[in-house]
């Protein structure tokens, strides 16, 4: 009896630790801000409970964004529910699966992948470069997901230009522009409820530099002869030597 009485007791102690584990993780969870978009991000975590934290911001003046206007799905919106839950905020969006009309949500996003690995090839940015090559976990943030009402999403939606820039401090700002005029937007002034990013895929130039030859989208692979790992790109070049 009293053998039975101890397991009892140490299986309710460990699954008061596994519920207050949960708690803190879903809780730090919560404290972590949505990067910017075009910052550095190191993920981390399995598949299941991959969590980012923003670490930088390469040496880019400006970069050209575009928009895309999308439908919410049953995934996406529980993203954005579980965005707002967090935040503490009111859940201005229904959602239906039954609906024919889905309520809509606009995702801005880098997409000249040549100009932003040629980006982080320069000179000024040999310190960034060296930086990467030494954990692959580290990203760009190359899309960002707001969920806008739609007199927001049609005037974002007529901007004859969209563009990244930073502000005297380094924040990163979404500026808009229509024929003469411009207005900016701390994304933390949006409703950003989601952000994709980029794996860096590492080559060699000719004299033997290590490089980033693509950005890769997160559910891409790296193009053939290159690597998500700086060190495996060094490692095949030597073997092929041999």
């Amino acid at each position: 009896m009293k053998t039975k009485l101890t397991c009892l007791l140490t299986l309710w102690i460990l699954a008061l630790l596994v519920s207050c584990a949960s708690y803190r993780a879903k809780k730090q969870e919560a404290l972590i801000p949505v990067p910017d978009l075009g910052t550095v991000v190191k993920v981390k975590g399995d598949m299941l409970y991959k969590t980012s934290e923003q670490v930088g911001t390469p040496n880019w003046q400006h970069l050209p964004v575009t928009l895309l206007q999308l439908p919410f799905n049953r995934s996406s919106y529980l993203t954005y529910a579980k965005s707002v839950f967090r935040a503490g905020k009111i859940n201005n969006i229904p959602y239906k699966d039954s609906l024919q009309y889905k309520p809509k949500y606009l995702r801005v996003q880098l997409l000249d992948k040549i100009a932003l690995a040629g980006l982080f090839n320069t000179e000024e940015s040999k310190a960034v470069r060296d930086y990467l090559q030494q954990d692959k976990d580290h990203k760009l943030v190359t899309s960002l997901d707001m969920a806008l009402n739609e007199t927001d999403i049609t005037f974002f939606l007529q901007a004859q230009a969209l563009q990244l820039q930073k502000d005297e401090f380094g924040t990163v700002q979404l500026v808009v522009f229509n024929g003469n005029t411009e207005q900016r937007y701390y994304f933390s002034e949006l409703e950003v409820f989601d952000y994709g990013y980029s794996s860096f895929c590492w080559g060699e130039d000719q004299f033997g530099n290590l490089r980033i030859e693509n950005i890769a989208p997160e559910d891409e692979k790296c193009p053939r002869g290159t690597y998500t790992k700086a060190a495996k790109a060094r490692a095949e070049k030597e073997y092929l030597k041999l």
